[in-house]
């Protein structure tokens, strides 16, 4: 565990909700139909959720989103990550179950669409680079001590969490034990094994670190060869070292799960079976959106 670490700066502050329900109204009856007779004349598609406007803008309106994404990425700016800069939230008022977030767009293409036109070096450029991203992250201290939490404090969401949406935990054995709550384990010798293997999580110790959640290459952007932003900072969080990684490499023949097993501080080869073992018994609980 790593000793020494930055103080985190402090949370910047929710919107007022009644300024919130105003920019949703903006959001949905104003900006989205902007967008749209944006990207026509530009001869461009709308990606589902996702809406371009002027002035280099993104308004994003997907299930899932909350006011802590955009509360994740002012606070992953302000460690210099980066990520698009979040500029409001927008609450719809019941009339979806989430919300939209306006900020800025981040130059270039996701990596998924460009790695397999990369060059060996490209790649390692990047690779190196990301690396760099996330020591910068794990290098801050958690300003919620040792508790498992959202960005704010509180619940954590994500795909790796029942119905993508748990109570923060008071430290990781608790966040284990509120995980295997959600076990579906039968009397087989197969289910014994991976219970065994998944409370070993815990057996050692590991810090709470900034986590952007979902480390997929599609998450991260590139421009002229380097990492132009991180986007997509929904299931970002305060969590085990190793769930950046293994939430990730559970899928092992990807290829990007492969890149990501290269980076140097990747160092979680125990955990990845242990963790594997736990998703093997809880994935009855993962919900899609």
């Amino acid at each position: 565990m790593m000793d020494n670490k930055l103080p985190f700066p402090p949370l910047p502050s929710k919107g007022y909700p009644w300024l919130n329900r105003i920019r949703g109204y903006i959001h949905a009856f104003i900006l989205i139909p902007i967008s749209y007779y944006y990207c026509r004349l530009r001869g461009e598609e709308l990606p589902p959720g996702i809406f371009p406007l002027p002035f280099n803008l993104i308004l994003k309106f997907t299930s899932g989103t909350r006011e802590e994404e955009g509360l994740a990425m002012s606070l992953a700016r302000s460690i210099g990550i980066p990520v698009p800069r979040f500029i409001e939230y927008g609450d719809h008022c019941g009339r979806v179950p989430w919300g939209s977030i306006l900020m800025t767009r981040i130059p270039g293409k996701p990596l998924s669409e460009v790695m397999d036109n990369l060059s060996r070096q490209e790649l390692e450029t990047i690779k190196s680079e990301l690396t760099d991203i996330l020591k910068r992250m794990r290098s801050y201290s958690n300003p919620w001590g040792s508790r498992v939490c959202g960005v704010d404090g509180n619940d954590v969401y994500g795909s790796r969490v029942p119905s993508r949406h748990i109570s923060a935990c008071e430290d990781e054995p608790t966040f284990l034990k509120s995980l295997l709550r959600f076990a579906l384990v039968n009397d087989s010798e197969k289910d014994g094994v991976r219970l065994q293997m998944a409370r070993k999580l815990t057996s050692l110790p590991h810090d709470i670190v900034f986590t952007h959640g979902d480390l997929w290459d599609h998450n991260i952007m590139i421009n002229d060869g380097h990492i132009s932003g991180m986007i997509d900072w929904e299931w970002s969080g305060w969590l085990p070292e190793y769930w950046e990684f293994t939430s990730i490499m559970q899928w092992r023949s990807s290829p990007w799960s492969k890149q990501l097993a290269t980076l140097p501080c990747y160092k979680y080869y125990r955990e990845l079976e242990w963790d594997l073992a736990l998703i093997g018994l809880t994935d009855s609980s993962f919900s899609f959106w």
